[in-house]
């Protein structure tokens, strides 16, 4: 299997002296399937958490044109 590509990073305050990090990764799993991971660590956490799922192609074409209408996302397949 591949190595996941790191799609988004951002770190978030979730109390005066504590930051949590938070990762975004993406890897292909199949054709037309991709597996997205969250990851979060920080004491929101404790060790660290992540949840995941898979979206499929005309999932992936439906978010975006979700995002594109619906959100106001006209940037999105530049």
């Amino acid at each position: 299997m591949e190595e996941p590509i790191v799609i988004g990073k951002d770190k978030f305050k979730i109390s005066d002296d504590e930051t949590a990090r938070r990762e975004l990764r993406v890897i292909k799993v199949h054709d037309d399937v991709l597996h997205l991971q969250e990851e979060v660590h920080g004491i929101i956490a404790l060790v660290g958490a992540s949840s995941s799922v898979n979206i499929k192609k005309d999932e992936l074409k439906n978010l975006l044109k979700i995002a594109r209408e619906q959100f106001g996302w006209t940037d999105i397949c530049e």
